[in-house]
């Protein structure tokens, strides 16, 4: 078994390793011919860690699939959350986040991907495929999900982007989106903005003089927003080294947009307040919460936002997405 495999194509590079399907490696050749590698690395990647440490967190880095999506707290949920009890999971995003994979080289520019679950699973397997696009620099991902019975579970896509250390430095450009979902419990570090119930823009829920659209943060904190109906396209544009990344995805297929601010703010090992990132998660998920919290009980349930994906042994379940840079000569205004 290959324990990655690599990509090339004339606009490109990457990486897909066996644990986890993780892309990595990614770096993208702009027309300009610079090259730029938008996907972020955890600054413990080859450190000893603690021997109960799961494989995603010893492995953090680049994007990869959450069949089922969730790391959900222990700690009580708030608001109209109270009450309602996410559970503990034996593998933080799915057992494919947290196992080898089966790759396969098909040419110099795709590699496919395949896991097969425990018998014991409804889902019955993953498999995806990484291909560069010949002429741009952007590459297209999909995803098949195959279960062995009908069932519905929480997915999501896992792609992580590299900020810059400047405070301000990077702007996040959201595309369309509906309500703003504040994440009903602090158990994951301080977050940037107070518990709100859902706001109609990204400035409702600052709790303090700055724009919220800029990153990195001044303070340190851990952040996790849900934005409900989005419409499939988010970038980031790293204004220190002039260059915009765009994530699109089957908004249909994964309708909300999680936004994981890692701004340092987890003191915790391995985090130990060094963690700088910004996850960017299409969803069909209620946040992290896991497959326990996708039940009509749930305020996003009840205020009409998917939280499952529906998926029927006759009919596998497929989406595709994409992830892209370009060049940007003068910093976003």
């Amino acid at each position: 078994m290959n324990d990655n495999c690599t990509l090339r194509w004339d606009c490109g590079s990457a990486k897909v390793m066996a644990m986890g399907a993780l892309l990595t490696d990614v770096i993208f050749e702009l027309p300009d011919r610079r090259l730029v590698s938008p996907l972020h690395k955890a600054p413990w990647l080859g450190k000893d860690l603690p021997p109960d440490t799961p494989p995603l967190l010893a492995h953090l880095q680049g994007e990869w699939p959450c069949v089922p999506f969730g790391a959900p707290p222990e700690a009580s949920l708030d608001g109209a959350w109270r009450g309602l009890q996410p559970k503990s999971v034996r593998w933080p995003h799915g057992y494919g986040a947290n196992h080898p994979w089966i790759l396969a080289q098909d040419s110099p520019n795709v590699v496919t991907a395949r896991i097969d679950y425990p018998n014991n699973s409804p889902i019955a397997s993953l498999s995806r495929q990484v291909r560069g696009r010949p002429g741009e620099a952007a590459l297209d991902i999909t995803l098949e999900i195959r279960v062995r019975c009908a069932t519905q579970v929480p997915v999501g896509l896992h792609p992580v982007f590299r900020l810059p250390e400047a405070v301000g430095a990077a702007r996040l450009i959201l595309g369309r989106h509906g309500k703003i979902w504040s994440y009903p419990s602090d158990s994951g570090g301080v977050s940037a903005f107070e518990y709100r119930e859902p706001v109609a823009t990204f400035e409702d829920l600052a709790n303090g003089a700055f724009d919220p659209l800029n990153l990195p943060y001044r303070a340190a904190s851990e952040t996790l927003l849900l934005l409900a109906d989005a419409e499939g396209q988010v970038s980031l544009q790293n204004n220190t080294e002039n260059y915009r990344a765009t994530l699109t995805w089957d908004a249909q297929a994964l309708p909300s947009l999680m936004l994981w601010i890692s701004n340092m703010g987890r003191q915790s090992t391995p985090w130990q307040g060094q963690h700088l990132a910004l996850g960017l998660e299409p969803v069909c998920a209620p946040f992290d919460l896991g497959q326990a919290m996708i039940g009509p009980e749930t305020p996003l349930a009840k205020a009409g936002t998917k939280t499952a994906v529906s998926i029927h042994p006759d009919t596998p379940w497929r989406t595709h997405y994409a992830i892209g840079v370009e060049p940007c000569a003068v910093p976003f205004a």
